[in-house]
């Protein structure tokens, strides 16, 4: 886990690349924004996900993992309505396909199947 020192040193080196780009008012806004979105995960709490993502980014440890394994949906969503809470970006096995689990704005669990990776890389062959 990073400390907040080195998010601090994150930040200023961000605002250093801003001052360098500041003729570029596209450049210069969208790292400003990137140290805003750092701002809004520390002050939400999520810094240790985030920091645990940027670990995994780009190899295969980013891949999910499921959290826990059911034969069908149903099981699954039982499960999840005894759940007060879940890490950011769950992921569960159903039935042998990995889905994503959103929590609507009305409490209810949803749970959404995961492209697989041959899935995703017909449709970039595709052009979807």
């Amino acid at each position: 886990m990073m400390t907040n020192s080195k998010l601090e040193d994150l930040l200023s080196s961000l605002e250093t690349v801003a001052g360098q780009h500041s003729s570029e008012p596209e450049a210069k806004t969208t790292i400003e924004t990137a140290a805003l979105a750092l701002h809004f995960i520390q002050r939400i709490g999520r810094m240790t996900d985030f920091w645990e993502y940027v670990k995994a980014f780009n190899n295969e440890e980013a891949w999910p993992k499921p959290l826990r394994s059911f034969g069908t949906r149903d099981e699954a969503l039982a499960w999840l309505r005894t759940q007060p809470t879940l890490p950011y970006e769950t992921v569960l096995e159903v039935a042998g396909a990995l889905h994503n689990v959103l929590r609507r704005r009305d409490g209810e669990w949803m749970i959404l199947r995961s492209p697989t990776i041959e899935e995703l890389e017909a449709m970039e062959k595709s052009g979807e």
